[in-house]
């Protein structure tokens, strides 16, 4: 038995991951922002693994890390890339270094198929050449497999780099294609398909890559990559037909593709069966029935968000609580200092007005060479009421539409 700590093991892939340590005789321990609503008798750290401390004191007695934890919806990630690279990039180098002091035998480290996005070839597998990445999301993870195989080369710290396919199944985060999809056809809504639905995929069952994972730990992984994927190809349009035949009737709705986009190459998981035994073992039409009943039982049907035409293509694995936390408060701080600057910018003008109008009736009389300012102050007022109104009203809309953009991004 090893003692094994796992960060973000709060979220989707990281709660079945501390699941099947558990079932292996191995003895989890989670880090993670928040606690696990899966698992609250496992041993857990509330901490940052973006403060070394607090990875420090997570890894203190561990025998390997299964670092899990990242921002991985490419939309958030887009939208928010300094918190975004903070978290994949130097929070790996994070888990690395606290390895490295704390001389722990393995990280087993989470990366993605999206490395393979920008590759000119119709089939890849871990010795593909990789072109530089058109998106972030995807620099990010690579980032942290290069930060792997350095402190391998230069403090013989072991890795084991596992290069998940699309993970579906329970416990999924509510931004994710099936999710969306699922909620929406149990609302009664239409699936929006962004570029026509005919994008393919490997998607894997998520307690399968969670078996990855503890596979990950054997002694033949160490520093090296594995494709973990499904060995059915599966379009987005296929996705929506099947929820559609799970759960009733619904409209299929297209919409135009999205920028850095997984292209869809056929990837090998050949090395994975080979050297650890791996395969997903989950058919996607039983995943996604398991999935279904799931969540009838566990989740409230409700309007699916906003955003669904991005996030309704596909999108990567594991977007940990430290992740959600950073993104959406850095979005909800943006909107909330747009209000303060655009309001704040608007009343200087209706101070401005006053001024000018003020002015406006001194210079009058001055010019008429009388003191009594009444008369012209008369005409000035109206024409300050005029400006006061119309920047008021300004005010108000300019404030109105900031305030919808906090709440509908909350």
């Amino acid at each position: 038995m090893s003692r094994v700590l796992v960060t973000g093991g709060a979220g989707f892939i990281g709660s079945h991951v501390v699941d099947k340590l558990i079932a292996a005789g191995h003895e989890p321990r989670i880090l993670d922002v928040r606690p696990s609503p899966y698992h609250p008798g496992v041993d857990t750290v509330i901490g940052d693994m973006c403060v070394l401390e607090d990875m420090l004191r997570a890894a203190d007695g561990c025998d390997a890390i299964a670092h899990l934890a990242a921002a991985a919806d490419v939309g958030e990630v887009q939208q928010d890339p300094v918190g975004s690279e903070q978290l994949n990039a130097r929070g790996t180098v994070n888990v690395l270094e606290a390895a490295r002091q704390l001389e722990i035998g393995r990280v087993v480290y989470a990366s993605t198929i999206w490395v393979y996005s920008d590759v000119d070839a119709e089939h890849v597998d871990e010795a593909t050449l990789l072109a530089p990445p058109a998106h972030l999301y995807t620099a990010t993870k690579l980032a942290g497999e290069l930060y792997c195989r350095s402190y391998r080369e230069l403090y013989r710290v072991e890795s084991t780099v596992l290069r998940f396919g699309i993970p579906y199944g329970p416990r999924a985060r509510p931004a994710a294609v099936i999710p969306i999809f699922v909620r929406k056809a149990l609302a009664g809504e239409p699936l929006t398909l962004a570029g026509g639905g005919l994008q393919t995929r490997r998607f894997v069952y998520v307690e399968d890559i969670a078996e990855g994972v503890v596979a990950g730990l054997a002694p033949q992984a160490a520093d090296r990559t594995y494709n973990l994927v499904g060995d059915e190809e599966v379009t987005i349009r296929e996705i929506a037909e099947r929820v559609r035949d799970e759960i009733g009737d619904v409209e299929l709705v297209l919409t135009e593709g999205r920028t850095g986009d997984f292209k869809g190459a056929e990837v090998s998981g050949a090395r994975a069966a080979a050297e650890l035994g791996w395969e997903a073992r989950t058919p996607f039409a039983e995943g996604l029935r398991r999935y279904v009943a799931w969540h009838r039982e566990h989740v409230a049907v409700e309007p699916a968000p906003a955003l669904e035409p991005v996030a309704a293509v596909a999108e990567p694995e594991e977007e940990s609580a430290a992740g959600v936390a950073v993104a959406t408060a850095t979005r909800r701080g943006v909107s909330l200092r747009r209000v303060v600057r655009d309001s704040g910018l608007i009343l200087v003008g209706v101070f401005a007005a006053l001024l000018a109008a003020l002015a406006g009736t001194i210079a009058s009389a001055l010019l008429d060479g009388t003191s009594d300012a009444s008369h012209y102050a008369r005409s000035h007022h109206a024409v300050a009421i005029v400006l006061v109104c119309v920047l008021a009203a300004t005010m108000a809309a300019t404030a109105v539409r900031a305030w919808r953009r906090v709440t509908e991004r909350a």
